[in-house]
């Protein structure tokens, strides 16, 4: 028999639901005050909780705190004759699976009582099928079983150990912060860890951002800046998206790397350079040597050690204990406390493909931490679209007859594509630099490997 208890200091109310409920063969009890109802709840462990907002010696919502406080079980649904949005908002933060206005529709409450014991019941059976998420994880903490994973741990504890500059390769969302971190936390853990995203500051601010400047040393530079060379000292500058730093400032860093010197942007003082250089790239440097959109000397300078960070698909193995690690983070972080993972759902995570990589694992875990109220996580698998058929079967998939077309090779297709923006921009090479996203001598190049006739207006 289920067990419902009823929260309400108006005794008419009280009376009419206790009556409702007998008849639907539901053992019930009934409280008017905050304080009894505590009580009464730790003594019944109700499958169901009937809780007015507004009680005589305390609001419902207190009641809901102080029974998630000792772990007290039952399903809460608040009743309220206000449209009182703070209290029924902190009553779901507080793990309430739902809230009624009064006069209560009986009708609109069986329907709702209903949808809340079949979720309860769906969680109780995926618990008895789930996996328990450790609880040995530390923050900031490299999480990986695989075997490249324990390269790239192996790696970070030998260069912890020299103030070499290392140069980090991966796909978006790997972790390479976390990486630069790790180096960071094994080599001068009570020096400044000074992160500067590339891609994120315009080019005109950047070489201000890293060497800091002097009092008037432009328009707008009304007192000195201290930069982030500076303010790492001995510690770690760590430059994420390294392949976005402008070709004009790459000299610049070239010189601070060799002569492991300074001078502020309009400054005359030399400054000593201590901190070590961690870069980080998702772009492949060797290619922009190529095209000279990155210098090659800087590259060789900052690629003094490297690692790749593998893509998570990669490593499917390390799933499951960053899985963990994120529920455990998470937990913290909005207090919940999730402690299972239904099996399915870790296949469903193990078998999609993660083109975000490590990123887009934490986010999708999230979303399912905000749905999730008790001990179970809750995940929509549907939120993981299935893998994309191979490469290798789509290519050897036999073509429809009537879907062919003339294929071009690669080169016919850039041709014609640097053709088609120079007629655009009538020859300007500036404005079709920009558009191509390539540098000037790249594109001079390519119109005399393609022998474009193009004249240049600029």
């Amino acid at each position: 028999m289920k067990r419902i208890m009823i929260v309400d200091d108006d005794a008419s109310l009280a009376r009419t639901l206790e009556l409702y409920f007998r008849g639907k063969n539901y053992e019930v009890t009934t409280y008017r005050t905050g304080h009894e109802a505590f009580e009464g709840w730790r003594r019944e462990e109700p499958d169901l909780v009937l809780l007015d907002v507004q009680l005589p010696d305390m609001d419902g919502p207190e009641v809901l705190e102080n029974a998630k406080r000792e772990a007290l079980e039952g399903e809460v649904v608040m009743i309220t004759a206000f449209h009182d949005t703070e209290a029924t908002l902190k009553a779901i933060r507080l793990g309430a699976a739902d809230y009624l206005y009064k006069p209560i529709d009986l009708d609109a409450l069986d329907l709702l009582l209903e949808k809340i014991l079949i979720q309860k019941a769906e969680r109780e059976r995926l618990a008895r099928v789930s996996h328990v998420v450790s609880k040995s994880y530390k923050p900031n903490q490299i999480i990986g079983r695989s075997k490249a994973m324990l390269e790239v741990i192996k790696a970070i504890a030998q260069v912890a150990q020299t103030p070499a500059s290392v140069l980090l390769e991966g796909e978006t969302g790997t972790g390479k912060e976390m990486v630069a971190q790790a180096i960071h936390q094994e080599s001068a853990p009570d020096e400044p860890f000074v992160a500067i995203n590339c891609a994120a500051i315009v080019e005109n601010l950047l070489e201000s951002e890293l060497f800091g400047h002097e009092r008037g040393a432009f328009t707008g530079a009304a007192q000195r800046k201290i930069g982030k060379l500076e303010i790492a000292a001995k510690g770690t500058v760590f430059l994420d998206e390294i392949g976005e730093f402008p070709l004009e400032l790459q000299a610049k860093l070239l010189r601070v790397l060799q002569e492991r010197e300074f001078q502020r942007v309009g400054g005359l003082k030399t400054l000593p350079m201590q901190a070590r250089i961690i870069a980080a790239t998702n772009r492949d440097l060797e290619v922009m040597v190529r095209e000279s959109t990155f210098r090659e000397d800087l590259y060789f300078r900052l690629k003094v050690f490297v690692i790749r960070i593998p893509p998570l698909r990669e490593r499917v193995e390390d799933v499951v204990p960053l899985t963990e690690y994120f529920v455990h983070l998470l937990n913290e972080e909005m207090g919940k406390r999730v402690s299972r993972i239904p099996k399915a759902h870790l296949e469903a995570l193990k078998s999609y493909d993660w083109p975000g990589n490590v990123r887009e694992l934490q986010n999708v875990l999230r979303r399912g931490m905000i749905l999730s109220k008790g001990e179970i996580l809750e995940l929509n698998e549907n939120w993981l679209e299935k893998k994309e058929q191979p490469r290798k079967a789509q290519s050897e998939a036999a073509p429809n007859p009537d879907e062919q077309e003339v294929l071009q090779s690669l080169e016919e297709v850039e041709r014609a594509h640097i053709m088609k923006v120079l007629k655009h921009t009538r020859g300007n090479y500036g404005e079709a630099c920009k558009i191509l996203g390539i540098s000037r001598p790249t594109l001079r190049r390519k119109i005399s490997e393609y022998n474009l006739l193009v004249e240049s207006s600029d």
